[in-house]
């Protein structure tokens, strides 16, 4: 029996954005906001697979909340720019919420994003190290 054909590169990675598994599609990857199981409840694909395999993730996560603070400033920039003069305080108070909140709230969304981009950049090993579910997971 040959193995299962695994999605495009494209929906592995729209399956990541989405919180689920790039490989099968199935969701509820997540026990509580920031505990990923250890396996897909679906296909058993290991996501911790080695120490230090997250730290894709961190940087996925650092990137997307330094992006949208660069937003932040770009409208203080254009609030100065424009002769009308940036509300500080404003300003501030947004710069310090968005880099406490965004990776609060992207967080889970990076780790599955990794593991995507981990499974397109591993195609070939997808199904050889991972079969399918071991024993207890249906």
């Amino acid at each position: 029996m040959g193995q299962p054909k695994l999605a495009s590169n494209g929906r592995i990675i729209a399956r990541g954005m989405l919180r689920r598994c790039g490989r099968c599609g199935a969701g509820h990857l997540f026990r509580r906001w920031f505990t990923l199981v250890e396996r897909c409840p679906r296909c058993g694909y290991l996501y911790d697979r080695e120490e230090g395999f997250f730290l894709g993730a961190f940087v996925i996560n650092f990137a997307a909340t330094e992006a949208l603070l660069a937003v932040v400033i770009g409208v203080m920039i254009g609030l100065e720019a424009s002769n009308g003069g940036a509300p500080l305080g404003v300003i501030f108070a947004a710069a310090a919420i968005e880099t406490i909140v965004v990776p609060i709230v992207f967080y889970p969304f990076s780790k599955t994003i990794w593991a995507a981009i981990d499974m397109v950049m591993h195609r070939g090993q997808v199904f050889s190290d991972y079969p399918g579910p071991p024993a207890g997971i249906r």
